[in-house]
């Protein structure tokens, strides 16, 4: 799969993502723009895959689970020293008792974005497009 970044306008600081034939925008946070910028799409993809999988596997299991909101809260304050830090935030809604909210829980930790981010060894490249 190839994601496109194509910029908006010359020298501008907005840009669009097409992934899957859905475009993305990705900007500057303020005062350069208005966001949501690379960090925000790459934590809100830890989010998105915990609710998917959360979702997914209550409706396999037959979980009670009418809704999950999940929050993703930022730490950057060590980024440079080589420390980013990401706390996500479930909350379950529906019927649940403790033992399927722990269940539930544990499966969002093992949800593929998360184990991607935690366990496997990322190579990136960069290379020129012929001219």
């Amino acid at each position: 799969m190839t994601i496109r970044i194509r910029q908006n306008a010359l020298q501008g600081l907005q840009f669009t993502a097409t992934a899957s034939s859905h475009d993305l925008p990705i900007d500057m946070p303020p005062p350069e723009g208005d966001g949501p910028d690379p960090h925000d799409l790459f934590d809100t993809s830890l989010g998105a895959c915990k609710a998917l999988t959360v979702t997914l596997y209550a409706r396999r299991k037959g979980i009670p689970l009418m809704s999950i909101d999940v929050d993703v809260q930022r730490d950057d304050s060590e980024e440079r020293k080589g420390v980013y830090r990401l706390k996500t935030v479930l909350t379950l809604n529906g019927d649940l008792t403790e033992e399927q909210r722990q269940e539930l829980l544990n499966v969002a930790g093992r949800c593929p974005v998360h184990k991607l981010m935690t366990q496997t060894e990322i190579q990136v490249s960069a290379e020129l497009a012929p001219a």
